[in-house]
């Protein structure tokens, strides 16, 4: 088998990623200048990177051959992480409930293809179709997380994988502040024991599972020029978020918990 880098290890060249951040940025800027107001996540380089490492890792899951074709990229919002993905060759497919604002202005995102569905919890592919599920900050939104879970139980090949990345965790330091100033986007939280207990009884077992974001990306309510500032040492950033949610006296308070678990 195949030896795998750590979680956020870097595959594609230095100038690949930073082009692709600059995409990804110019995207936000065109979606806000016609209106979005849903583009914190991708508005400044340190939140948009975190996609970049997303299918960096998915993507070393799939030269390795731990998974196989196609992956959904599900609740894929914009699109970028099945942009992204694609530049990785990865075959994807797409898909969400909701149509984003302003996203026919976003190049190249706009070229991609998303399925849309007005159920908010029964996916429109028949069973054991895909080889992986991505949940990139998704699993925590939808209307019922067991049924949504089974789903995606039931649409994966026996084996395949299910990619949890930027589920809340309990104790994050900085979510302890969003609540207070009234801008938590996650009234539910989560700890390990409660994520790896939530996906065993929906026919899941976590082979995979690490911290990251003790250090905050999106800076919702924070200014652009503060987003630039911070956006800017985005490359220390990662290198020090490694090292400070991975560090046990700092590791408990990180913002997000990220899992793989595989379809038993």
């Amino acid at each position: 088998m195949a030896k795998l880098p750590p979680p956020g290890t870097e595959f594609m060249t230095l100038n690949s990623q930073s082009s692709e951040l600059e995409t990804l940025l110019r995207a936000a800027v065109a979606g806000k200048a016609a209106g979005a107001t849903d583009l914190d996540h991708m508005d400044g380089a340190a939140a948009a990177f975190t996609y970049v490492r997303v299918a960096d890792f998915v993507g070393s899951y799939y030269r390795a051959g731990r998974i196989r074709p196609p992956v959904l990229d599900w609740g894929c919002g914009y699109g970028q992480v099945s942009w992204l993905l694609q530049h990785r060759g990865v075959e994807v497919v797409s898909f969400d409930i909701a149509k984003r604002p302003a996203r026919e202005v976003m190049l190249p995102l706009s070229s991609i293809n998303i399925e849309y569905s007005a159920d908010a919890v029964r996916l429109p592919y028949p069973s054991s179709l895909f080889g992986a599920v991505l949940s990139v900050g998704v699993l925590e939104h939808v209307a019922d997380i067991d049924f949504s879970l089974r789903e995606v139980n039931r649409v994966l090949q026996a084996g395949g994988a299910l990619f949890v990345f930027m589920f809340p965790n309990r104790y994050s330091w900085a979510e302890w502040i969003a609540d207070r100033r009234h801008i938590s986007a996650h009234p539910n939280k989560f700890t390990f024991r409660q994520a790896t207990r939530l996906l065993h009884e929906r026919g899941f077992e976590v082979e995979k599972r690490w911290r990251r974001n003790f250090l905050p990306r999106n800076l919702t309510g924070l200014s652009s020029r503060s987003k630039a500032f911070y956006g800017g040492c985005y490359r220390q950033i990662e290198a020090l978020d490694r090292v400070l949610a991975n560090w046990p006296p700092t590791a408990l308070f990180s913002g997000v918990l990220e899992l793989v678990a595989r379809k038993r």
